[in-house]
């Protein structure tokens, strides 16, 4: 009877710890600890900024082909051989007087199109440099009527170089929209510059000893 007690007595706290267990160590679907959120970030939205850098990239591509079909345009010579063909898809309609191909003048750029960056390469650079190879080829064109008799007056008005009174023109539109377009980039320029100016400031402030 006794050493039944005993051996019973020695059994049970056996028994007891080989079921003892944490309960806490339970898993219950959450997270034991929650690690604090890192604070929040002032700075731009990136998803505009992102439209702009794309927009301001499809229009860079569309101005460098712009300006390279200005620049392979035929010569007044070729041109007077040659007819409109078969356009390309997406190609604008060749004009033609007297068979000589018209320029068409590039368009400024719109106020969305420039992604604000300092680019390289931005697209009132190419916008300028559009400009400046439409009137060369303008200028070559007036050449080649003046070499082939034609008065001015029977000239598209786009190339003409008089008012329809006979007095030397003003400024061309073109002109005034570069003057325009020059304008409001150097005042970007000039913008961008301050903001850099300030910034660097600020950081040698910071950075100095007090």
């Amino acid at each position: 009877m006794l050493r039944t007690a005993s051996a019973r007595f020695t059994r049970t706290p056996l028994s007891r710890r080989s079921i003892t267990y944490d309960y806490r160590a339970i898993s219950d679907g959450q997270k034991s600890t929650e690690h604090p959120r890192r604070p929040a970030r002032g700075g731009q939205n990136l998803s505009e900024r992102y439209v702009r850098l794309e927009k301001s990239l499809r229009q860079k591509g569309a101005r460098s082909s712009e300006l390279e079909q200005i620049q392979q345009q035929p010569s007044p010579s070729q041109a007077a051989t040659q007819t409109s063909g078969a356009l390309k898809p997406h190609q604008k309609p060749v004009q033609y007087f007297r068979g000589f191909q018209i320029p068409e003048e590039p368009r400024p750029p719109a106020d969305d199109e420039c992604c604000m960056s300092g680019c390289a390469v931005c697209v009132y650079d190419l916008y300028e440099e559009s400009l400046g190879a439409y009137e060369k080829a303008v200028a070559s064109l007036r050449t080649s009527l003046y070499a082939a008799d034609i008065p001015e007056y029977e000239w598209p008005a786009s190339i003409q170089t008089k008012s329809p009174t006979g007095d030397k023109a003003g400024p061309s539109e073109s002109e005034k929209r570069k003057d325009t377009v020059m304008s409001a980039f150097e005042e970007m320029e000039r913008s961008l510059a301050l903001k850099r100016q300030a910034e660097a400031e600020a950081e040698a402030r910071g950075g100095s000893p007090s």
